[in-house]
């Protein structure tokens, strides 16, 4: 910088367009959808599925928010943040709405969290409630005075249970808190609020092609897993999962089972859990994310003379590749 000048920060984005739209996640869900089509198709155990309609899923999310409305009805100064103890299942997915529909920031933990991160983490957020399922109640320290409310599989039943009271939400309140791994120290709090992640889900909706069946495939402590929740329920089509041991163990298997038309991925797990376009034909829409794409990845899943394109890569710039060449999809 020369002597005597003026520095200048260098912004991106300097004047950010508000996107119009629904500006709080829970209601970024509609109440219906236009189609036949279920709001969340799970296969639990590897043979039981379980299909929950957008009605039911507010049906039941509202009965829930209730319940936690009444557990921290008098409490002094009421937290904030509500850790959520679950895996990935319906319970999961409407316990997040429903924390939502409380006025309260859902707060994923790791099932194989440590027992010391665990109490640090509910000292952190001054938790005076906890959401878990019987499987994992003797998990929650008894020391730290925390309610413990439990979302079992027998919870998901038909409600008429109404919202009495809507909570006062702002925009700039938090929806929901994820922690760091904390390996370079003490786990730290990411903080994201309705504004943020609305604005970012709707600014997403202008550039991501159509689908029907999303995969949700991302551990519930990593941000993706939001978009993976949330998107497709916003367009009115199918969140689709099941155990992430089944995931893991045969991903093409759950893909095509399932019916799943697309999915969201690191190009390492693409490498590593996929057998390549063949071992999934159903896929028509391939997302990659975290990490730079590979040749392999570009050349099996993109397109060329002979087959259209499913690759869609969204992490950030590319260095090496073209976006406007044919193997990637059309992001005009």
């Amino acid at each position: 910088m020369l002597c005597g000048s003026t520095p200048e920060l260098s912004i991106l984005n300097r004047n950010p367009l508000f996107i119009k739209g629904p500006e709080l996640l829970h209601e970024l869900v509609p109440s219906s959808s236009s189609t036949a089509e279920p709001a969340i198709d799970f296969l639990e155990d590897g043979s039981k599925r379980r299909e929950f309609s957008y009605e039911t899923l507010h049906s039941l999310s509202n009965a829930l928010a209730q319940q936690i409305t009444r557990l921290q009805t008098g409490l002094e100064n009421a937290s904030a943040i509500i850790p959520v103890l679950l895996p990935q299942s319906p319970e999961l997915y409407i316990t997040h709405l429903a924390i939502l529909k409380a006025g309260k920031a859902f707060c994923p933990l790791s099932l194989d969290i440590p027992d010391e991160r665990l109490k640090f983490i509910l000292k952190d957020v001054s938790a005076d409630l906890i959401i878990t399922d019987s499987a994992r109640q003797s998990r929650i320290p008894a020391s730290e005075n925390v309610q413990v409310l439990l979302v079992d599989t027998d919870f998901t039943r038909e409600s008429d249970t109404l919202m009495t009271e809507i909570p006062r939400i702002q925009t700039s309140d938090l929806a929901y808190v994820l922690y760091t791994s904390g390996s370079t120290g003490l786990p730290k709090a990411v903080k994201v609020s309705h504004r943020a992640v609305t604005q970012s889900l709707l600014a997403h909706d202008r550039h991501i092609p159509a689908f029907t069946r999303f995969l949700q495939f991302a551990a519930p402590t990593f941000d993706v897993s939001i978009f993976e929740i949330f998107f497709p329920l916003f367009r009115q089509k199918t969140l689709v999962g099941c155990s992430r041991s089944q995931m893991l163990n045969d991903l093409p298997k759950v893909i095509s089972d399932l019916k799943v038309d697309a999915v969201e991925l690191t190009p390492t797990v693409v490498s590593n859990l996929l057998g390549g376009r063949e071992s999934v034909p159903g896929l028509k829409l391939l997302l990659t994310i975290g990490e730079m794409l590979t040749r392999y990845v570009v050349e099996e899943y993109g397109g060329n003379s002979s087959r259209k394109s499913i690759l869609w890569g969204m992490y950030g710039k590319l260095t090496f590749y073209d976006f406007s060449h044919p193997v990637f999809g059309d992001s005009s």
